[in-house]
């Protein structure tokens, strides 16, 4: 029965090498490094001193040797919280209890070895290990409590990237333009190409995508604050960190700031979670100019529900291959059957009928009588050929709907002196919903305290209408709909 678990162990791990994407094999932007030096009471370097990282969700234990300089350094470090024991010949056990590790840092913990036996131990308290030594890098980091508590509309990670000191709502940060930022997912590249921001061309996944103050009047686009590429639901995240300022040469890619995120991780204890978020926009007041409208037209009706669940834990309980192999995944759905206020200029009822409207008289266009409210007007020597109002015009004019709102609703053609009273604003509501469904699964499997397997797989897909295309020919303003669902899908990575 071993062998052949261990045959399957070792299939699922090459099934998903071979499907790994080439830029997932760079690692460095969502792990961290652990450096420091190791002496003894005179300050001198302990050469050979062994150094072991435990990680407190798995037990699983990474190593390293000090050199001649009496340094060591451990790379490739997930995010998480580390028991540090420092060990060697003629001296005590050095233990440093609950390290954090952040991504995309290196925790400096350097440690002064006590001369005695070994099978004794100390605990140190290290005073520095929040200190960065290594780079000159301004960012925060967020994770944990922090992560999943602060508030966010949308449940995105990315909406906390707008928090961060020198960022502006726009994702402007240090001077440099929207477009500069760069958003690094598992070590892969989830920046949007186009404008760095999803901004510009394409919708966010982050804050308010109903389109509330920031995505419209900030951002200019109706949907969202800066993000990546992929959305990154809280409940998929382990940490995230936001580099700021004097970004190091090997992981940032643009002039704007670095955004590092890294997925949750399976541990020894099986952990899961559900959620649904549910915002309904019926109890809010309605606009002047729909409650003018005749018939009157109601506040625009919608609502989004986010909902979905998490769990991870390890998959088989033993030790295959050296080490134990650990799952997460994450399921979000979004509905937001959304609904919006639409105005357009459309010809008034006497226009259609060939009578001009300037300062309230009426000019008949036509060389044979019109009548109009109850009243005739004579043919005019206006039309001389006698054409009269094209008659294919005509009929587009009547398939649409009377003006059926007081005032221009916003219209700059309506609104234009220059038409007189021949122009007015047609308004309804119109049905532009949305819907999308979010995957990602983390495999973990460590083989040694030196070789360790981690790959992700992510899944997108987003129906999305917008109001770009939609007719108003048959005049109901009740039942105004938008062209049919154009799918964005995003293959997996």
């Amino acid at each position: 029965m071993s062998d052949k678990r261990t045959f399957f162990a070792i299939a699922v791990l090459l099934c998903l090498s071979a499907l790994l994407p080439s830029a997932l094999f760079s690692q460095s932007a969502s792990t961290g490094t652990v450096a420091g030096t190791v002496t003894d009471p005179s300050g001198a370097a302990v050469v050979g001193a062994t150094v072991t990282l435990t990680d407190k969700a798995t037990n699983t234990p990474r190593t390293a040797l000090t050199n001649e300089n009496g340094r060591y350094t451990l790379v490739d470090i997930p995010a998480g919280t580390y028991d540090v024991t420092v060990s060697q010949q003629g001296f005590r056990i050095s233990r440093l209890s609950g390290q954090t590790v952040n991504v995309g840092t290196a925790l400096t913990l350097n440690v002064t070895l006590e001369i005695g036996s070994v099978a004794e131990s100390v605990e140190v308290t290290a005073s520095n290990a929040e200190l960065q030594t290594l780079n000159a890098t301004v960012g925060n980091t967020i994770s944990g409590t922090a992560l999943e508590s602060l508030p966010s509309i949308s449940r995105d990670a990315s909406t906390f990237f707008t928090l961060q000191p020198g960022v502006s709502p726009d994702g402007s940060v240090a001077g440099a333009a929207m477009d500069q930022n760069s958003f690094q997912l598992d070590g892969g590249q989830n920046t949007n190409d186009m404008d760095g921001s999803m901004n510009i061309y394409t919708p966010s996944f982050a804050g308010d995508v109903t389109g509330g103050l920031i995505s419209k009047e900030v951002t200019g686009n109706p949907g969202g604050g800066p993000t990546g590429v992929m959305p990154t639901p809280i409940d998929s995240i382990e940490e995230f960190k936001v580099s700021t300022t004097n970004q190091t040469a090997d992981f940032n890619s643009s002039a704007g700031s670095q955004v590092s995120m890294v997925t949750k991780r399976g541990t020894n204890a099986w952990h899961g979670t559900g959620y649904e978020y549910y915002l309904d926009n019926n109890w809010s007041g309605n606009t002047f100019d729909n409650n003018s409208a005749n018939p009157q037209i109601p506040v625009p009706s919608f609502h989004y529900s986010r909902f979905g669940g998490a769990v991870g834990g390890p998959i088989i309980p033993k030790e295959i291959l050296g080490g134990k192999t650990y799952f997460f995944a994450n399921f979000e759905g979004f509905r937001w059957p959304n609904s919006e206020t639409i105005s357009r200029a459309v010809p008034t009822a006497s226009m259609r009928l060939g009578l001009l409207e300037f300062g309230g008289t009426f000019y008949n266009l036509n060389p044979t009588a019109v009548a109009f409210n109850g009243v005739t007007y004579p043919g005019s020597n206006l039309d001389p050929r006698g054409i009269g109002i094209n008659s294919l015009v005509q009929q587009m004019w009547s398939k649409m709907p009377l003006p059926n709102t007081t005032g221009c609703n916003g219209l700059s053609l309506c609104d234009n002196s220059a038409a007189g009273g021949n122009i007015g604003a047609f308004t309804g509501n119109m049905s532009i919903p949305q819907s999308s469904n979010f995957g990602v699964a983390r495999l973990d499997h460590d083989f040694s305290a030196k070789w360790h397997f981690t790959t992700s797989y992510r899944y997108y897909k987003l129906n999305r209408t917008t109001d770009s295309q939609y007719t108003i020919a048959g005049g109901n303003p009740q039942s105004l709909s938008a062209r049919p669902q154009v799918p964005w899908f995003l293959p997996p990575v």
